[in-house]
């Protein structure tokens, strides 16, 4: 029960996280990614349902759950590509909120290569640079 609670809250909070500060100043790609993927992370868990989001070849990544179709779509910013050597190019959730699988992500910008590192830890993941 306290898990649901948590869940349920956790998701509250990333939703109005994200609102505010996409009322603001536009926010780093890489920041907006890591909390990308922690929504889908709590929706899985909220839900019970098995979600990803997946890099596209045009530029686009697209979040979606077994049950609840497409999440969200978003487009890297200009200049922004996953690189070929991502050992990652999709990042998946469990219905418990457990990572399926680790790797970096690893992306071309105009300021050099951006790297977010998928560790799983206990189950669960943590975004490291």
């Amino acid at each position: 029960m306290l898990a649901v609670v948590m869940a349920v809250t956790g998701v509250g909070y990333a939703v109005s996280a994200s609102k505010a500060l996409q009322n603001q100043e536009p926010i780093p790609f890489e920041d907006q990614l890591k909390l990308d993927i922690q929504a889908i992370q709590m929706h899985a868990v909220a839900n019970e349902e098995y979600t990803k989001i997946v890099f596209l070849a045009d530029g686009n990544y697209v979040a979606s759950g077994t049950r609840s179709s497409i999440l969200f779509r978003r487009q890297l910013p200009e200049g922004v590509s996953l690189s070929e050597f991502s050992t990652l190019k999709q990042v998946e959730f469990t219905g418990q909120g457990s990572a399926r699988s680790f790797g970096t992500l690893n992306f071309r910008t105009p300021e050099g290569v951006k790297t977010l590192i998928i560790h799983i830890g206990k189950g669960r993941v943590t975004i490291g640079e």
